[in-house]
């Protein structure tokens, strides 16, 4: 029997051989179902209904939104949402997007920049 003859060269037995032939398959069936998964075969193409980013607008609210919500609004890092925040528990809710000028290093420039992504609510 040549074959058993590599067996015996490797130093293993058949039942250790049949266990790592079953390791290698399920290997190679796993890595086939990853690829076909991943390849999307036999789904629809996806279409682009909008184009124009400026469409969708994220507007959020002054009064309720937390630092980190703060920090999606262009020209707005953390400093500067962490500053929102603070003054907004300090001072009582914003009346209007001009109040966002009292807070330290919000500038003209910045609050016209950001007025289109803010609404103002009233706090309950």
């Amino acid at each position: 029997m040549k074959s058993f003859r590599v067996l015996e060269a490797l130093d293993i037995s058949r039942k250790e051989f049949l266990v790592l032939c079953i390791l290698f398959s399920a290997l190679f069936a796993g890595i086939l179902l990853k690829y076909f998964l991943d390849s999307h075969i036999g789904s629809e193409d996806i279409k682009i209904l909008r184009q124009d980013p400026q469409e969708i607008r994220l507007q959020l609210d002054v009064n309720s939104a937390e630092w980190y919500e703060l920090m999606a609004l262009p020209k707005i890092g953390e400093k500067k949402a962490r500053a929102i925040v603070e003054y907004r528990q300090k001072y009582g809710p914003f009346s209007s997007p001009e109040d966002l000028l009292k807070v330290k290093g919000i500038s003209p420039e910045v609050l016209e920049e950001i007025r289109g992504y803010l609404k103002v609510a009233s706090s309950q």
